[in-house]
């Protein structure tokens, strides 16, 4: 299935999933709240890097690597992957390293 946002036009299985707040860019991304979900409930996401790097792409086009956006992306996913408290502050501080190791600017 194709990208929603600027490159193409929502899918119905995207909108099903979305709630109605969702249907927003994150940021100036083209990137919509909408796909975090779907992609959590239909692309069989193993960790958080996975989701925000290769699934939605967020962590690639956001400032930070969407880490200020962290909590809001929490709300909307750790409730679709099924995470514990303890599974997501380990996946996010795993996608902390790997930002600060592969993706952070040199200092």
């Amino acid at each position: 299935m194709g990208r929603v946002g600027a490159q193409s036009w929502p899918t119905p299985a995207l909108l099903a999933a979305a709630q109605p707040d969702e249907l927003q860019p994150v940021g100036q991304t083209p990137t919509l709240w909408a796909e975090l979900r779907w992609a959590a409930q239909a692309e069989e996401v193993v960790h958080l890097d996975d989701l925000l790097l290769r699934r939605v792409r967020l962590g690639l086009t956001f400032p930070q690597c969407g880490i200020p956006c962290l909590p809001a992306i929490r709300a909307i996913v750790q409730p679709e992957l099924g995470w514990s408290d303890a599974r997501w502050e380990a996946e996010a501080a795993r996608y902390a390293r790997l930002w600060s190791q592969y993706y952070a600017p040199p200092e």
